[in-house]
């Protein structure tokens, strides 16, 4: 797929965005990461096609990391700071990413995980969403959660009603959410497409298919895992194969990340479970399709924090004067405007109480200062064993 070059974005005229944010997947459970078993064909195509930042950091969460994609602004501002004890809720007086576009003419719909909040005034529908289709609770089977459900024939809810389904859940919402691209593309009307599938957080459990071929291969390890993410791959593949087929390549930005590290699972260096103020907690992979702009890897670092205002700018939206997150298309198009220090900090103190410095971070492309007490030289030390 090859791009017209318009890197001042002028033929982009409200562009449509479609994000794909897979859940606790970590950085390296991909083959063009470096996994040893995982194949992702489709990913990798994407990659090539991509700017795809390899120093990019989300909290190590998943409620706090959708509260920064949603707002721009630091999650403990929000008020999500874990998963639990209330404080998974985003507060009412936030406002989100949706409703900054709707004035713009944007439709904004949600396919799967949203676990910011399952109760009037906290829902999608009330946070700017114009579709909703999503599961309760943080994982499929939680207790906020339909009852008995799982990763086959989920159950989900629907615009506030309960919609029983037939098939592997990724399957199902990316059904539903190219349906949803057809239909506004049908109806002339810009949108947003946030898929945020529930695979790979826990339980593993991986379409059949696929872990008896993964099992028949002589592949070792948690074959359910891999199955899930082989699986979210070819999906990710048919969205690109639809967005190809309904003329939209050239005015669709097409993200793909995970919300959250998962302690270099899977890499070739092997796991690095230091704790959640250290990289290895918030390292996600993130990149971008967007025409106009050339692929290419950005070592820059930079953080979900950053999704917000980049949307915003892209779509031709000012972003409000309160966020923390910065326009990443300086960096996108190899321009200038993107700080020379910039400093990103991350913090969940996973308690109901936020207490100052724990598992926190502060980062900047050469320095880690974690709970306030212990500093790294990631240049020399990117491991941050000293």
């Amino acid at each position: 797929l090859c791009f017209s070059n318009v890197s001042d974005l002028k033929a982009l005229q409200k562009p449509n965005v479609v994000f794909i944010l897979s859940d606790n997947q970590s950085y390296y459970e991909m083959s063009c990461h470096g996994h040893a078993d995982i194949k992702t064909p489709h990913i990798d195509r994407l990659a090539s096609q991509s700017v795809e930042f390899s120093n990019f950091h989300a909290p190590p969460f998943c409620s706090p990391s959708r509260a920064v994609i949603l707002t721009g602004r630091y999650a403990i501002r929000s008020g999500v700071f874990t998963t639990i004890s209330g404080r998974s809720i985003l507060h009412k007086n936030e406002k989100t990413l949706p409703e900054f576009l709707k004035p713009d003419g944007y439709h904004s719909a949600i396919f799967g995980k949203w676990h910011l909040g399952f109760s009037y005034p906290y829902r999608p529908q009330d946070r700017g969403f114009d579709e909703v289709f999503i599961h309760g609770g943080g994982g499929v089977g939680q207790m906020e959660d339909y009852f008995g459900n799982s990763l086959f024939n989920t159950t989900f809810i629907h615009n506030g009603k309960v919609s029983p389904s037939k098939g592997y859940c990724t399957d199902v919402l990316f059904d539903r959410a190219m349906d949803y691209v057809e239909a506004k593309h049908k109806k002339k009307k810009p949108f947003f497409c946030f898929v945020s599938t529930p695979v790979t957080h826990a339980p593993h459990n991986g379409p059949k298919e696929l872990v008896a071929q993964l099992k028949a291969d002589g592949i070792q390890g948690n074959l359910q895992l891999y199955a899930q993410v082989q699986n979210l791959d070819a999906n990710i593949g048919r969205m690109m194969k639809k967005i190809k087929e309904l003329g939209l390549a050239e005015n669709t930005i097409l993200i793909y990340a995970s919300d959250q590290g998962m302690n270099d699972r899977g890499a070739p260096h092997g796991d690095n479970r230091k704790g959640l103020g250290y990289d290895p907690a918030h390292h996600v992979p993130f990149m971008i399709r967007l025409p106009g702009a050339d692929p290419k890897v950005i070592s820059r670092i930079a953080g979900m924090i950053d999704f917000f205002p980049t949307i915003l700018d892209l779509c031709g939206i000012k972003s409000p004067d309160n966020i923390d997150g910065i326009n990443l298309k300086p960096l996108l198009l190899q321009k200038r405007g993107y700080p020379d220090d910039r400093t990103l900090i991350i913090q969940c103190p996973r308690s109901r109480q936020a207490t100052k410095w724990k598992n926190s971070a502060v980062k900047t492309d050469r320095w880690r200062l974690v709970n306030g007490d212990k500093l790294y030289d990631v240049t020399i030390d990117p491991r941050q064993n000293n």
